[in-house]
């Protein structure tokens, strides 16, 4: 089954796309003022300069005064360091105006922004900032304990830390205390913007390439699908280093001249107070954060201004649907479904169905094209027949960092395999069926089986393992690791879980362990992971 968002939604969100050619493809393309982060930017600044831009606990800035320290911050990196277009500079921070800054200072400058999940570890963040060769480090003091064992193996020549700076790092003040002014740089629209990593299936991160057309271009996809207008105040409930917070929320903001308000780490009191405090008008999270949200006192008297809510990232249970309409009666709902590799949204619920179709993810945005293929023999599936669900549009990324292999097996033909199992109906409706690839959905945090199994086989207690993902009622989904002991050796569960914990990020730790004579397998050996859950 094939379908063009362009041929379903309404006529006003379609009529003027355009056809454009982005890394060799034809693809349609929105009609846009601002082709780059940093013209989104300088636009929002001079169209609405002294509208709160972002807003956190401890500061509260206007698009003037953002703009004037990402250009602060741009010149002092290209003053000190010379960073120019194409150059790699990490960010390991939590959510915060530093984030936001270096984000828009790396556009400002053409340099790639490499943002960093601070929920890893060393060992995984020793790879990332390898293989990305990213030359400077911006962090938060809170994450040395992971960067202190690695320093002397990455190549970044200066680590610059927000808060107190351990010895051989510096203060991110002086990234920010310069009358620096940073250079006039050509930026092109298909340019690099983001590298994000993504687990694959062998355990392996790689790099996901965001481009600032695939950004601008979602940021749009936002704007009409969901109805966003002038004025709109969003509230940042997820990492701003996902998908999620940085496109569909920061940077849509930037796009619209919106504001941004930011929780340094989820807190669902905290976020049910700021809904009022701060006129909240716009929300899309992962369904995880709006269950914990409903849970508090008080919660379905708060959020009377909010008119447009979105929910992804994760399964979302029919039931929490309903109890969000419930609490929420006043704004639109919209399930939407998209990943690192397609800049977030891919589907978008259209306004009104979210109960009628409440299985579903909605259309696809009107610049995407989707098609479900047999995973067997690549043919073009039926209406409501069950396929791996395969992407193009310009959103998609155009590979992944120093991974040709990855990037020819991926979208090497134009269309991203999704790895994921779906039916579109002869509507265009698409549901996401299962997943094609051992991955585990923990609240929106993507878990790949392998990467966990790999680690639990280097216990010295265990000789096999395997992973699967069990139901949890907060986050979805959960890890269970279910182990075979070394002979003559016994199996503590607690130990093996901290054993993981050391090396794997929390998320990605076995909520239950279970001890087994042997694996169950098929005729062919293979691991029968339905008799594990």
């Amino acid at each position: 089954m094939r379908v063009r968002g362009s041929d379903l939604w309404p006529a006003p969100l379609t009529r003027d796309l355009v056809d454009e050619t982005h890394h060799g493809h034809r693809l349609r393309g929105y009609p846009r003022d601002a082709r780059t982060l940093g013209d989104v930017l300088g636009r929002a600044a001079a169209r609405v300069p002294d509208r709160d831009a972002v807003v956190t606990r401890e500061r509260r800035l206007t698009w003037r005064e953002l703009r004037a320290e990402v250009d602060r911050m741009a010149g002092a990196l290209h003053a000190r360091h010379g960073v120019k277009p194409g150059d790699r500079v990490a960010l390991l921070l939590l959510n915060s105006v530093d984030f936001c800054v270096g984000v828009f200072a790396c556009a400002r400058l053409g340099a790639v922004a490499v943002t960093l999940n601070t929920k890893l570890r060393a060992p995984e963040l020793e790879f990332m900032l390898q293989n990305s060769g990213a030359r400077i480090l911006i962090m938060h003091e809170a994450l040395w304990d992971e960067i202190a064992p690695i320093r002397a193996t990455v190549p970044c020549e200066a680590v610059y830390v927000a808060g107190r700076p351990p010895a051989g790092t510096e203060p991110l003040d002086r990234l920010t205390d310069t009358r620096e002014r940073p250079p006039a740089v050509v930026v092109d629209e298909d340019d690099t913007a983001f590298i994000m990593y993504t687990s694959g299936t062998t355990g392996r991160p790689k790099g996901a390439l965001g481009t600032h057309v695939g950004i601008v271009t979602s940021s749009i996809s936002f704007e009409r699908c969901m109805g966003l207008g002038d004025g709109e105040r969003t509230l940042v409930a997820v990492p701003l280093f996902h998908v999620t917070g940085l496109i569909g929320q920061l940077l849509t903001m930037a796009w619209l001249g919106g504001t941004t308000v930011v929780m340094r780490t989820f807190d669902a009191a905290e976020a049910i107070r700021l809904l009022d405090a701060e006129r909240i008008t716009y929300m899309i999270a992962a369904p995880t954060v709006f269950t914990m949200m409903l849970q508090q006192p008080g919660a379905r008297d708060a959020g009377r201004s909010l008119r447009r809510v979105g929910y992804g990232g994760a399964p979302t249970p029919p039931d929490g649907i309903v109890a969000l309409r419930e609490w929420l009666p006043q704004a639109t709902l919209q399930n939407a479904y998209g990943m690192t590799e397609t800049s977030s949204p891919t589907t978008l619920m259209p306004f009104g169905q979210e109960l009628a179709r409440i299985s579903s993810v909605g259309w696809p945005v009107p610049i995407a094209e989707l098609r479900t293929v047999d995973v067997g023999t690549g043919r073009e599936c039926a209406a409501d027949e069950v396929g791996e669900l395969c992407i193009r549009g310009p959103h998609v990324v155009p590979g992944y960092w120093a991974n040709p292999e990855a990037t020819a097996a991926t979208m090497g033909d134009g269309w991203m395999r999704s790895g994921d199992l779906a039916r579109i109906d002869a509507d265009g409706y698409v549901t996401i069926m299962d997943r094609l690839k051992d991955m585990i959905n923990r609240g929106g945090e993507k878990i790949y089986c392998v990467e966990v199994e790999d680690v639990l086989c280097a216990h010295p207690a265990v000789l096999e393992a395997a992973v699967v993902g069990v139901a949890d009622p907060v986050y979805g989904e959960a890890v269970k690791a279910c182990v075979v002991p070394r002979a003559g050796v016994s199996v503590d569960p607690d130990d093996v879980r901290r054993f993981v914990a050391a090396r794997l990020a929390k998320f990605k730790v076995p909520r239950e362990i279970a001890v087994l004579d042997a694996l169950p397998r098929n005729p062919n050996g293979k691991v029968i992971k339905s008799a594990l859950r």
